[in-house]
Protein backbone atom coordinates (compact mmCIF):
# COMPACT_ATOMS: atom_id res chain seq x y z
CA UNK A 1 0.00 0.00 0.00
CA UNK A 2 2.79 2.40 0.93
CA UNK A 3 4.59 1.61 -2.32
CA UNK A 4 1.38 2.32 -4.29
CA UNK A 5 0.97 5.66 -2.50
CA UNK A 6 4.54 6.64 -3.32
CA UNK A 7 3.99 5.67 -6.96
CA UNK A 8 0.67 7.48 -7.14
CA UNK A 9 2.21 10.68 -5.74
CA UNK A 10 5.28 10.57 -7.98
CA UNK A 11 3.68 13.21 -10.19
CA UNK A 12 3.65 15.58 -7.21
CA UNK A 13 7.40 15.23 -6.77
CA UNK A 14 7.88 15.66 -10.50
CA UNK A 15 5.74 18.82 -10.35
CA UNK A 16 7.90 20.26 -7.58
CA UNK A 17 11.05 19.46 -9.56
CA UNK A 18 9.52 21.17 -12.62
CA UNK A 19 8.68 24.24 -10.52
CA UNK A 20 12.26 24.48 -9.24
CA UNK A 21 13.65 24.11 -12.76
CA UNK A 22 11.22 26.70 -14.11
CA UNK A 23 12.17 29.19 -11.39
CA UNK A 24 15.85 28.66 -12.22
CA UNK A 25 15.21 29.33 -15.91
CA UNK A 26 13.30 32.53 -15.10
CA UNK A 27 16.18 33.65 -12.88
CA UNK A 28 18.65 33.05 -15.71
CA UNK A 29 16.51 35.03 -18.15
CA UNK A 30 16.18 37.93 -15.72
CA UNK A 31 19.96 37.90 -15.28
CA UNK A 32 20.11 38.72 -19.00
CA UNK A 33 23.01 36.55 -20.17
CA UNK A 34 22.54 37.44 -23.84
CA UNK A 35 22.07 34.59 -26.35
CA UNK A 36 21.39 32.01 -23.62
CA UNK A 37 18.46 34.10 -22.36
CA UNK A 38 17.13 34.41 -25.91
CA UNK A 39 17.18 30.63 -26.47
CA UNK A 40 15.56 29.95 -23.09
CA UNK A 41 12.89 32.57 -23.80
CA UNK A 42 11.93 30.79 -27.00
CA UNK A 43 11.90 27.20 -25.70
CA UNK A 44 10.94 27.42 -22.01
CA UNK A 45 7.22 28.33 -22.36
CA UNK A 46 6.56 25.50 -24.80
CA UNK A 47 8.53 22.85 -22.91
CA UNK A 48 7.13 23.90 -19.54
CA UNK A 49 3.55 23.88 -20.85
CA UNK A 50 3.96 20.42 -22.37
CA UNK A 51 5.50 19.06 -19.17
CA UNK A 52 2.78 20.60 -16.99
CA UNK A 53 0.05 19.23 -19.27
CA UNK A 54 1.55 15.73 -19.11
CA UNK A 55 1.79 15.85 -15.31
CA UNK A 56 -1.79 17.08 -15.01
CA UNK A 57 -3.03 14.29 -17.29
CA UNK A 58 -1.08 11.73 -15.24
CA UNK A 59 -2.51 13.09 -12.00
CA UNK A 60 -6.10 12.99 -13.26
CA UNK A 61 -5.74 9.45 -14.64
CA UNK A 62 -4.32 8.13 -11.38
CA UNK A 63 -6.93 9.96 -9.33
CA UNK A 64 -9.71 8.44 -11.40
CA UNK A 65 -8.27 4.95 -11.04
CA UNK A 66 -7.93 5.21 -7.26
CA UNK A 67 -11.35 6.83 -6.81
CA UNK A 68 -10.20 8.58 -3.68
CA UNK A 69 -10.36 12.18 -2.55
CA UNK A 70 -7.11 14.07 -3.20
CA UNK A 71 -4.63 14.10 -0.34
CA UNK A 72 -3.18 17.41 0.92
CA UNK A 73 0.00 16.64 -1.00
CA UNK A 74 -1.93 16.09 -4.21
CA UNK A 75 -3.88 19.31 -3.72
CA UNK A 76 -0.56 21.10 -3.33
CA UNK A 77 0.58 19.48 -6.58
CA UNK A 78 -2.52 20.75 -8.40
CA UNK A 79 -1.94 24.25 -7.04
CA UNK A 80 1.70 24.12 -8.15
CA UNK A 81 0.66 23.12 -11.68
CA UNK A 82 -1.81 26.00 -11.77
CA UNK A 83 0.92 28.39 -10.60
CA UNK A 84 3.25 27.12 -13.33
CA UNK A 85 0.66 27.79 -16.02
CA UNK A 86 -0.04 31.23 -14.52
CA UNK A 87 3.66 32.06 -14.53
CA UNK A 88 3.59 32.21 -18.34
CA UNK A 89 2.63 35.88 -17.97
CA UNK A 90 6.33 36.42 -17.21
CA UNK A 91 6.98 35.82 -20.91
CA UNK A 92 4.89 38.75 -22.12
CA UNK A 93 7.68 41.35 -22.40
CA UNK A 94 11.26 40.32 -23.05
CA UNK A 95 13.76 41.77 -20.52
CA UNK A 96 16.50 42.80 -22.95
CA UNK A 97 20.04 43.36 -21.73
CA UNK A 98 19.80 46.75 -23.42
CA UNK A 99 16.61 47.99 -21.73
CA UNK A 100 18.53 50.73 -19.92
CA UNK A 101 21.12 51.30 -22.65
CA UNK A 102 19.38 52.73 -25.73
CA UNK A 103 21.23 53.47 -28.94
CA UNK A 104 22.90 56.87 -29.24
CA UNK A 105 22.32 56.93 -33.01
CA UNK A 106 20.06 59.70 -34.31
CA UNK A 107 17.43 57.78 -36.27
CA UNK A 108 15.13 59.51 -38.75
CA UNK A 109 11.81 58.28 -40.12
CA UNK A 110 12.23 55.97 -43.13
CA UNK A 111 9.20 57.35 -45.03
CA UNK A 112 8.39 60.86 -46.24
CA UNK A 113 5.09 62.52 -45.43
CA UNK A 114 2.71 61.65 -42.58
CA UNK A 115 3.51 58.16 -41.26
CA UNK A 116 1.24 56.10 -39.01
CA UNK A 117 2.91 54.04 -36.30
CA UNK A 118 1.10 50.72 -36.61
CA UNK A 119 3.04 49.22 -33.74
CA UNK A 120 5.81 50.76 -31.67
CA UNK A 121 6.72 51.85 -28.19
CA UNK A 122 7.89 50.30 -24.92
CA UNK A 123 4.89 48.23 -23.81
CA UNK A 124 2.92 45.28 -25.12
CA UNK A 125 -0.23 47.40 -25.17
CA UNK A 126 1.09 49.49 -28.05
CA UNK A 127 3.74 47.17 -29.51
CA UNK A 128 3.14 43.43 -29.84
CA UNK A 129 6.83 42.99 -30.78
CA UNK A 130 7.74 43.51 -27.12
CA UNK A 131 7.51 39.77 -26.45
CA UNK A 132 10.08 38.85 -29.15
CA UNK A 133 13.73 39.09 -28.00
CA UNK A 134 15.33 40.54 -31.12
CA UNK A 135 12.32 42.73 -31.98
CA UNK A 136 11.77 44.04 -28.44
CA UNK A 137 11.68 47.67 -29.60
CA UNK A 138 10.52 47.24 -33.20
CA UNK A 139 8.32 49.57 -35.23
CA UNK A 140 5.79 48.83 -37.98
CA UNK A 141 5.22 51.98 -40.05
CA UNK A 142 2.56 52.54 -42.70
CA UNK A 143 0.35 55.18 -44.28
CA UNK A 144 -3.29 55.81 -43.47
CA UNK A 145 -6.22 57.96 -44.46
CA UNK A 146 -8.70 58.45 -41.61
CA UNK A 147 -7.27 55.39 -39.91
CA UNK A 148 -7.60 53.14 -42.95
CA UNK A 149 -4.49 51.82 -44.67
CA UNK A 150 -6.09 51.12 -48.07
CA UNK A 151 -8.49 52.43 -50.66
CA UNK A 152 -11.23 50.42 -52.34
CA UNK A 153 -11.72 46.97 -50.79
CA UNK A 154 -8.08 46.40 -49.83
CA UNK A 155 -7.74 43.09 -51.66
CA UNK A 156 -4.89 44.21 -53.94
CA UNK A 157 -1.43 45.36 -52.89
CA UNK A 158 -1.85 48.51 -54.95
CA UNK A 159 -4.84 49.44 -52.79
CA UNK A 160 -2.51 50.16 -49.86
CA UNK A 161 -1.23 53.69 -49.50
CA UNK A 162 2.22 52.57 -48.36
CA UNK A 163 2.85 50.05 -51.13
CA UNK A 164 5.75 51.00 -53.39
CA UNK A 165 6.73 54.08 -51.41
CA UNK A 166 10.50 54.75 -51.21
CA UNK A 167 12.13 53.52 -48.00
CA UNK A 168 14.89 55.79 -46.74
CA UNK A 169 17.85 54.77 -44.60
CA UNK A 170 16.96 55.92 -41.06
CA UNK A 171 20.66 56.39 -40.25
CA UNK A 172 24.05 56.21 -41.90
CA UNK A 173 25.95 52.97 -41.76
CA UNK A 174 27.37 49.99 -43.62
CA UNK A 175 25.19 47.40 -45.33
CA UNK A 176 26.08 44.04 -43.79
CA UNK A 177 23.56 41.86 -45.61
CA UNK A 178 20.58 41.99 -47.93
CA UNK A 179 17.92 39.48 -48.93
CA UNK A 180 15.97 40.09 -52.13
CA UNK A 181 13.88 38.25 -54.68
CA UNK A 182 11.02 36.95 -52.52
CA UNK A 183 7.63 37.66 -54.03
CA UNK A 184 5.20 39.86 -52.15
CA UNK A 185 2.62 37.84 -50.26
CA UNK A 186 -1.03 38.32 -51.13
CA UNK A 187 -3.13 40.11 -48.53
CA UNK A 188 -3.92 37.68 -45.74
CA UNK A 189 -1.14 35.24 -46.72
CA UNK A 190 1.61 35.25 -44.07
CA UNK A 191 4.93 33.48 -44.59
CA UNK A 192 5.91 32.82 -40.99
CA UNK A 193 9.10 30.88 -41.74
CA UNK A 194 10.42 33.78 -43.85
CA UNK A 195 9.53 36.41 -41.32
CA UNK A 196 11.48 39.44 -42.55
CA UNK A 197 11.03 38.79 -46.27
CA UNK A 198 13.19 41.03 -48.44
CA UNK A 199 15.32 43.07 -46.09
CA UNK A 200 18.47 45.10 -45.50
CA UNK A 201 20.72 44.77 -42.43
CA UNK A 202 22.50 48.02 -41.74
CA UNK A 203 25.26 48.33 -39.12
CA UNK A 204 24.65 51.80 -37.72
CA UNK A 205 27.15 51.60 -34.84
CA UNK A 206 29.51 48.96 -33.46
CA UNK A 207 27.34 46.05 -32.34
CA UNK A 208 24.11 47.71 -33.50
CA UNK A 209 22.35 46.21 -36.52
CA UNK A 210 19.19 47.76 -37.97
CA UNK A 211 16.84 45.37 -39.80
CA UNK A 212 14.65 47.04 -42.45
CA UNK A 213 12.12 44.46 -43.60
CA UNK A 214 9.17 43.51 -45.86
CA UNK A 215 10.61 45.33 -48.89
CA UNK A 216 9.28 45.01 -52.41
CA UNK A 217 11.07 42.35 -54.49
CA UNK A 218 13.93 43.63 -56.65
CA UNK A 219 13.60 47.11 -55.17
CA UNK A 220 16.67 46.99 -52.91
CA UNK A 221 19.10 49.63 -54.15
CA UNK A 222 22.15 48.82 -52.00
CA UNK A 223 24.60 45.93 -51.75
CA UNK A 224 26.62 44.37 -48.91
CA UNK A 225 29.58 46.53 -48.05
CA UNK A 226 27.97 49.77 -49.27
CA UNK A 227 28.18 52.75 -46.96
CA UNK A 228 24.87 54.59 -46.98
CA UNK A 229 23.87 57.96 -45.63
CA UNK A 230 20.72 58.83 -43.69
CA UNK A 231 17.89 59.60 -46.10
CA UNK A 232 19.29 57.54 -48.97
CA UNK A 233 16.72 55.38 -50.78
CA UNK A 234 17.43 51.73 -50.02
CA UNK A 235 14.27 50.09 -51.37
CA UNK A 236 10.50 50.32 -51.55
CA UNK A 237 7.66 49.26 -49.25
CA UNK A 238 6.44 45.77 -50.05
CA UNK A 239 4.59 42.90 -48.44
CA UNK A 240 7.20 40.15 -48.44
CA UNK A 241 7.69 37.76 -45.53
CA UNK A 242 5.46 37.55 -42.47
CA UNK A 243 3.49 40.68 -43.28
CA UNK A 244 -0.21 41.32 -42.76
CA UNK A 245 -0.21 44.21 -45.23
CA UNK A 246 2.31 46.54 -46.92
CA UNK A 247 4.43 48.36 -44.34
CA UNK A 248 8.04 48.86 -43.34
CA UNK A 249 9.36 47.06 -40.27
CA UNK A 250 12.37 48.31 -38.31
CA UNK A 251 14.16 46.78 -35.37
CA UNK A 252 17.61 47.23 -33.87
CA UNK A 253 19.49 44.28 -32.37
CA UNK A 254 22.97 43.47 -31.11
CA UNK A 255 23.90 40.84 -33.73
CA UNK A 256 23.47 40.49 -37.47
CA UNK A 257 21.96 37.04 -36.93
CA UNK A 258 18.16 36.98 -37.15
CA UNK A 259 16.24 35.71 -34.10
CA UNK A 260 19.30 35.20 -31.84
CA UNK A 261 20.02 38.82 -31.01
CA UNK A 262 18.57 41.03 -28.28
CA UNK A 263 16.63 44.16 -29.15
CA UNK A 264 18.10 47.60 -28.50
CA UNK A 265 15.85 50.61 -27.75
CA UNK A 266 16.13 53.31 -30.41
CA UNK A 267 14.56 56.72 -30.82
CA UNK A 268 13.55 58.84 -33.77
CA UNK A 269 14.80 62.43 -33.93
CA UNK A 270 13.29 65.63 -35.32
CA UNK A 271 9.73 64.66 -36.08
CA UNK A 272 6.32 66.23 -35.51
CA UNK A 273 3.22 64.89 -33.78
CA UNK A 274 0.06 67.01 -34.14
CA UNK A 275 2.18 69.98 -35.14
CA UNK A 276 4.46 69.68 -32.12
CA UNK A 277 8.14 69.12 -32.89
CA UNK A 278 9.82 66.27 -31.01
CA UNK A 279 13.61 66.35 -30.83
CA UNK A 280 13.93 62.75 -29.60
CA UNK A 281 11.17 60.29 -28.90
CA UNK A 282 9.69 56.82 -29.24
CA UNK A 283 6.33 57.16 -31.01
CA UNK A 284 3.75 54.60 -30.03
CA UNK A 285 1.37 52.47 -32.05
CA UNK A 286 -1.81 50.51 -31.55
CA UNK A 287 -4.90 49.28 -33.30
CA UNK A 288 -8.56 49.39 -32.41
CA UNK A 289 -9.87 45.83 -32.34
CA UNK A 290 -13.59 45.64 -33.13
CA UNK A 291 -14.15 42.15 -34.45
CA UNK A 292 -12.26 39.25 -35.91
CA UNK A 293 -13.52 39.97 -39.42
CA UNK A 294 -12.96 43.72 -39.29
CA UNK A 295 -10.03 44.48 -36.97
CA UNK A 296 -10.58 48.23 -36.86
CA UNK A 297 -8.39 51.20 -37.64
CA UNK A 298 -4.85 52.00 -36.56
CA UNK A 299 -4.79 54.34 -33.59
CA UNK A 300 -1.02 54.89 -33.27
CA UNK A 301 0.59 58.29 -33.53
CA UNK A 302 0.88 59.98 -36.94
CA UNK A 303 4.40 61.38 -37.26
CA UNK A 304 6.23 63.37 -39.91
CA UNK A 305 9.74 64.66 -40.54
CA UNK A 306 10.33 68.05 -38.90
CA UNK A 307 13.09 68.76 -41.40
CA UNK A 308 14.75 67.20 -44.39
CA UNK A 309 17.62 64.74 -44.03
Amino acid sequence: MEQRARTADSWVRATLALAVLHAAVLAIIQARPGPLAVVLWYVEPLLMTLAAAMLLALALIRSRRRREAPTPGQLFGYLTLAALIGSLVAFRTYPSSHDDRPSDVRFLLPLDGPVTVGWGGPTLAVNYHAMVPNQRWAYDLLLTDQGRTFRSDGTRLDDYYAYGRPVLAPAGGVVRAIHDGEADASIGQWWFLRATGNHVILEVAPGEFLFIAHLQPRSIAVAPGDRVRAGQIIGRVGNSGNSSEPHVHLHLQDTATPYLGEGIPFFFHRYRVNGVEIERGMPYGGRQRRSRRWPGSFTGQIVEHAGRH
